[in-house]
């Protein structure tokens, strides 16, 4: 499906903030309504606003290369860049994505994605039988929660279009990268939540002497993901700020003067910080067996009334979104 853009301005997404948050209708974000029409369609969605609140669908990456916009010297490039970064700032890319977990855009209701259990393998003598192939298939079911960014903006953003675009972003960006990520770490597979992380019921464990883990103890976890068969070129660890400042300044032995946390890596593997993972816990995993699904587009949704008083405009970013792995043993949670 190819959509044809034929408007040559920059995407504004604080144009699109005042328009919603108008009591009454306007035509001052047009362009931006009618890119939320072609994502509806696109996706086959449906606005779950309530009756007085108004709302938009944001295009997405996937929508992006299907979005015509006309040839750089028309200022095809200038359009498409605006769009891709309001599309960057409603889903941001978190900490699980640049630790090597992928990313699916999908529509529909549901995403099945298939996991394989290990077959057996042996050599075949000559004239022999081939060994009855004993790969067996299931699958992991990922279906949409929806999670719901709620910001304040003031309405002076109406006066302060041009200055404040790049700073509203920002602040989008922020607000639903947590969400998602403390989702996918934290989730209890329970009231409308992923199944984090921290909570896969078959992930493996590993149990620390003190809050402060010992070098060995990190390489124990990557032990314990080597008898499971995971690639350990592939695992990665994941830590909150608190535990990777102390790693920092813990040395590997006594008689080392070596770090156990150099140049955020332990063992030659990457470590990445997020504040999401608890104090208390640090997980490894190969994030190859991990996806992060979103299913249509965001949306943004706005109750002009709300608020009308005071002057803050009261907005929610809404993404259906799952966390599903498909090979649990392929992460180990450390905790003392």
């Amino acid at each position: 499906m190819n959509h044809t853009i034929t408007k040559k301005r920059p995407y504004s997404f604080n144009a699109l903030l005042s328009s919603l948050s108008s009591q009454v209708p306007d035509e001052q974000a047009t362009w931006e309504q009618n890119l939320s029409l072609q994502a509806e369609k696109f996706y086959g969605q449906h606005s779950i606003q309530k009756k007085q609140e108004n709302a938009a669908f944001i295009p997405t990456q996937r929508m992006l290369r299907d979005l015509i916009t006309g040839t750089a010297s028309s200022g095809g490039d200038l359009v498409a860049t605006s769009v891709q970064k309001v599309a960057d700032s409603v889903r941001p890319v978190t900490v699980l994505e640049r630790a090597g977990v992928e990313r699916i855009e999908t529509g529909g209701e549901n995403l099945t994605i298939p996991r394989f259990a290990k077959a057996d393998a042996g050599w075949i003598a000559e004239g022999a039988d081939y060994t009855a192939l004993t790969t067996t298939s299931t699958s992991v079911d990922a279906s949409p929660k929806l999670a719901s960014a709620r910001l304040s903006f003031s309405r002076r953003l109406k006066v302060l279009v041009p200055d404040v675009e790049g700073s509203v972003l920002q602040e989008v960006g922020r607000a639903v990268a947590g969400l998602i990520e403390k989702g996918a770490i934290q989730g209890t597979g329970s009231n409308s939540q992923p199944l984090g992380l921290l909570n896969l019921p078959d992930a493996l464990s590993q149990t620390f002497a003190s809050a402060t883990p010992t070098s060995d103890e990190l390489a124990s976890m990557l032990e314990k993901l080597g008898d499971a068969d995971v690639d350990l070129s592939k695992v990665v660890f994941l830590m909150h700020p608190s535990t990777a400042a102390d790693l920092m300044k813990t040395r590997v032995d006594a008689s080392s003067g070596a770090l156990v946390l150099s140049d955020l890596k332990i063992h030659g593997l990457p470590v990445f910080i997020t504040s999401n993972v608890t104090e208390d816990k640090v997980i490894a995993l190969d994030p190859s067996y991990s996806r992060l699904v979103y299913f249509g587009s965001a949306q943004v949704v706005v109750d002009p009334f709300r608020g009308a008083v005071s002057g803050v405009t009261h907005t929610q970013i809404l993404n259906a979104a799952d966390f599903v792995c498909s090979h649990q043993s392929s992460v180990v949670v450390g905790s003392a």
